[in-house]
């Protein structure tokens, strides 16, 4: 959730008055979710789950542009867009953060926006709720992913609990063994949904990679992790896998193979940032299986945009599928389409 630091407040102009500015908007409180009985909790695994069953086929939407053609178009404002800008919820066409966010991360949505779609269309279509469905997470454990009506703490909030599957720049790092575990929490016939990706940031003056944290005076990266790797990759030098350091070496091996893609793209933060989502997808379609039991197992996947006060931070949907075992995949991304 996209916040300004106090030291620059009084030099600003006053922010109108509106439902959507974070500052005075308080997202509705999803849906209570009943508390599930004590004897219902899962116990704990006693054994290390058996090795993982081959990862799961996906049906899989159009292949993306890659990251420098991405990066290149130039979209104009959707009628989504337009609406949301008139209640104040996403900025207003024509600013310089409004033409980063449509330009680079078109589709994107509140997060708001996107708890209530996907929460709608899952209950509707499969009666996925918090009392039959686990939550499980893959993003980047940086604390402004996680601010109070973020989307992350929105959709924890309505599914009533998170198992954490992410590390830096959002990689699910528990792998096919957390998963396993993961899964094995699952209520009798209920369903697993999982939601992941990376993070940027974009500043109120259009800057992709930047973000204006509370108490600093100036802009810091975001993901400070993916911008790492890709100035260590761009840098030259010889970087091999570190023990102490293996999220990051992870990165870096994820982002090398498509270091001069990203060199030669208009924009080449956004760039590494879809390049980073690709890689973060594959790795969690190798780790998942729908082996726990006649449920579904649903993915939500996309990049998450860190915006700039007074606006709520977005999410850019480019997965959403629903699996079962025995089942062809259901492509559900239309879904998350305003048209």
């Amino acid at each position: 959730m996209g916040k300004g630091a106090g030291c620059g407040a009084s030099t600003e102009a006053e922010e109108p008055p509106t439902q959507w500015a974070k500052k005075t908007y308080n997202a509705p409180a999803p849906a209570a979710v009943a508390e599930k009985p004590k004897e219902e909790a899962v116990k704990p695994i006693k054994e290390a789950p058996a090795p993982a069953p081959a990862a799961v086929e996906v049906k899989e939407t159009p292949a993306p542009a890659p990251a420098v053609e991405e990066a290149k178009k130039v979209q104009a404002p959707s009628r989504a867009t337009k609406i949301l800008s008139w209640l104040g919820a996403t900025p207003e066409p024509g600013l310089p953060v409004a033409e980063a966010l449509n330009t680079h991360f078109p589709g994107s949505l509140p997060g708001i926006a996107v708890l209530k779609r996907t929460t709608a269309v899952l209950k509707s279509k499969y009666d996925m709720d918090g009392d039959n469905t686990i939550y499980g997470q893959s993003i980047c454990p940086d604390e402004i992913n996680n601010e109070k009506g973020d989307l992350a703490d929105i959709m924890k909030e309505y599914w009533g609990e998170v198992f954490p599957m992410g590390g830096i720049g959002g990689a699910p790092y528990v792998g096919k063994t957390g998963f396993g575990a993961f899964s094995h929490h699952v209520p009798d016939d209920g369903h697993v949904f999982i939601m992941f990706g990376p993070h940027v940031g974009i500043s109120k003056s259009g800057e992709v990679g930047k973000y204006h944290r509370i108490g600093q005076a100036t802009e810091s990266g975001s993901c400070g992790a993916i911008l790492a790797g890709y100035a260590q990759c761009c840098s030259g030098d010889s970087f091999g896998f570190d023990m102490d350091d293996m999220q990051q070496s992870y990165l870096r091996s994820a982002i090398a193979p498509r270091c001069e893609e990203c060199k030669s793209a208009a924009n080449p933060i956004a760039a590494v940032t879809h390049v980073a989502y690709d890689s973060i997808k594959d790795k969690m379609l190798r780790i998942v299986n729908t082996k726990f039991g006649p449920g579904k197992l649903v993915i939500l996947g996309g990049i998450q945009i860190n915006m700039p006060a007074p606006y709520e931070d977005h999410f850019m949907p480019k997965f959403f599928q629903v699996m079962q075992e025995g089942e062809e995949p259901v492509d559900l991304l239309s879904e998350l389409v305003f048209v």
